[in-house]
């Protein structure tokens, strides 16, 4: 009976005229990701031919008019030995944009890294980095230092380099990036809309599910697990897809590739960097959806028994996903007199707590892995004792007869 009605359940999600649509929008979007969003993606460290070609055409012109007028030595009122300077440049821009136009990513890497080495002021000085941030500097400073640490764990050697690698574009690191910026709204989204009718849906075919010979709890338990299924048959098949068509454009990737983590201790003002593998940071990402996953469903359940609106389910329940969204701050350090670190939606955006990187922008050091794991699962039992008690309150009888 009890995997009858599991399977029943699956395939009503499965064929539900709700989700279908939405499924398709999830392919369309999966293509315009992979084919558009990023290949087209210019970050920092997007190297742009025409711009490189333009600024060694600027340095010969000016070369070649110093080189006429004598002017090669130091400007005096400056001290600057700008002649000098421009040679270096144009040598070091000419060596890159060959190696670029040869394929010759590790030759290419090497001259980026020793000229980032001298010039910080490439990323510090870039006034439109991070131009809106609160903490424009700190910001600044934090994206070179992990650009520094990643290149430095590339030239290592463990693995052959290539421009898909230095852009972070190969299969997994795009995954790996994904998660870092909205995959895990991607996710719980996902799991909120598809099982936002689990009840709603049952109450067009009454006289038929009253007489079902399962007590009411265990029926409101086998719909949450044909959703958990579902969502996740769902996400992997798209997750799964996507890294493909990245990896046939830009390679797979490595899963021990090294990515750059921060380390903020209390006894240290300053911010100190370490590496997590690519393997390590999935596998945490692994642990913790299938448990917000099952939170999210077990609260659609919850506001499906009180609400019985399959839309008013799935608006409330977006609205406490993205309810962090509504309040926090890069000072926010406490909710209501509480630190945040107590409340479950700090850990929905929970890839940037693996790498440490939501200490960084809070500037706290309470949110870990180990923290998120023990505060969500905290969350769900709360959550599955409400539901209990809820199921008592409003029963079989009482669900399907109002309304």
């Amino acid at each position: 009976m009890n995997w009858t009605f599991l399977k029943h359940e699956f395939l009503l999600t499965y064929r539900s005229k709700k989700n279908i649509p939405f499924v398709v929008f999830l392919c369309i979007a999966l293509l315009s990701y992979c084919f558009l969003f990023v290949p087209n993606k210019v970050t920092q460290e997007t190297f742009n031919v025409d711009e490189v070609k333009s600024k060694l055409t600027e340095l010969k012109a000016e070369q070649d008019y110093r080189l006429a007028k004598g002017n090669t030595g130091i400007i005096l009122f400056s001290g600057s030995p700008v002649f000098f300077l421009n040679a270096e440049s144009y040598g070091l821009f000419s060596a890159m944009l060959a190696a670029y136009e040869d394929g010759n990513a590790t030759r290419w890497l090497h001259l980026r890294a020793n000229y980032l080495e001298r010039e910080t002021s490439v990323y510090t000085a870039d006034q439109e980095l991070f131009k809106d941030s609160p903490f424009p500097g700190k910001d600044r400073l934090h994206l070179y230092n992990q650009t520094m640490l990643r290149y430095d764990t590339y030239l290592a050697k463990e693995h052959p380099i290539t421009f898909g690698m230095i852009e972070e574009k190969t299969g997994l690191q795009a995954l790996q990036k994904f998660f870092q910026q909205y995959g895990m709204y991607f996710v719980l989204f996902c799991a909120i809309y598809f099982s936002s009718d689990l009840l709603s849906r049952d109450r067009q075919n009454k006289t038929v599910l009253q007489g079902l010979p399962m007590s009411w709890y265990r029926q409101l338990n086998l719909k949450t697990l044909s959703s958990f299924f579902y969502t996740h048959a769902v996400v992997g098949i798209v997750l799964g897809l996507g890294v493909l068509l990245i990896a046939l454009q830009y390679g797979f990737g490595y899963f021990d590739l090294k990515i750059p983590t921060i380390l903020i201790k209390d006894e240290y003002p300053r911010e100190y960097y370490d590496v997590m593998t690519i393997a390590s940071f999935l596998g945490k990402v692994a642990m913790i959806i299938p448990v917000l996953v099952y939170l999210f469903i077990r609260l659609n359940v919850i506001f499906s028994l009180i609400f019985k609106n399959e839309w008013l389910v799935l608006v409330i329940s977006s609205l406490l996903l993205f309810s962090e969204k509504l309040y926090l701050t890069r000072t926010s350090r406490e909710l209501l007199g509480v630190d945040i670190s107590f409340f479950p939606q700090t850990y929905f955006d929970f890839g940037n707590v693996i790498t440490g990187e939501k200490n960084f922008l809070l500037n706290t050091t309470t949110m870990d892995f180990s923290t998120g794991i023990l505060v969500l699962l905290v969350t769900v039992v709360v959550i599955e004792v409400l539901l209990f008690v809820l199921s008592r309150i409003f029963n079989k009888r009482r669900f399907y007869s109002i309304g």
